[in-house]
């Protein structure tokens, strides 16, 4: 006489992918009834008036392949839209509920300094070009400088890159909400008077330059 047919044993969800850190006060609940890719619930996970933004998972190594990163990317993007989120870089999981709590705990004047800092704003990004190609000489360089002190005025921060030819900058800028379609409003009459460059902004994006969340 046999027995019943063995069945393969599921990974249980035991972890806790990260996705942001959010005011409890400022998070609106939205997203947190969305779906993952895998069908779990976004869980919100809170310590004080902070609320982690997280996913059910396997305690293991995250694949963070392309459709992954996108994934995680769409979340923190609609996140930021609704309310101020301090980002997790992609492919943080924590092994169980009470590290992560803990974690929450231990890093509190840090999360609420960098939300406080992050509170209302976006970021948007600026590249520079030569628009002829080959080396570009130095006057180049000294416009697209000046072109980044006028775009600088009108951001909190700002945070160059460094970068390499064709590109003469490229920077990050803390732009408050109100005011981006004003940004990228200078930074197109900028190009326009300077046609030596080719100017190229991106975003709104999470604030993922101005912030480094270290589990």
């Amino acid at each position: 006489m046999t027995g019943p047919a063995p069945t393969r044993q599921t990974q249980v969800a035991s972890g806790y992918y990260l996705y942001g850190i959010v005011r409890a006060r400022g998070w609106r609940g939205g997203l947190a009834r969305r779906r993952g890719r895998d069908g779990e619930a976004f869980q919100r996970i809170r310590f004080r008036d902070l609320e982690a933004l997280t996913r059910a998972v396997p305690f293991d190594v995250p694949a963070l392949d392309r459709a992954a990163l996108e994934a995680h990317q769409r979340l923190v993007e609609g996140a930021m839209r609704q309310c101020t989120i301090l980002p997790a870089p992609p492919g943080v999981v924590f092994r169980s509920r009470r590290p992560l709590i803990r974690f929450l705990e231990d890093q509190y004047p840090a999360l609420d300094e960098g939300l406080a800092f992050l509170e209302g704003h976006w970021e948007l990004r600026l590249h520079i070009e030569a628009r002829v190609a080959g080396d570009p000489d130095r006057s180049l360089h000294e416009v697209a400088a000046g072109v980044y002190t006028a775009l600088r005025r009108l951001a909190r921060a700002a945070l160059p890159f460094p970068c390499d030819a064709p590109r003469l900058l490229s920077a990050a800028f803390l732009v408050e909400r109100d005011a981006w379609v004003e940004f990228i409003e200078r930074a197109e009459a900028l190009a326009g008077a300077h046609d030596e460059l080719a100017l190229d902004v991106t975003g709104p994006w999470p604030p993922y330059d101005f912030v480094r969340i270290v589990p």
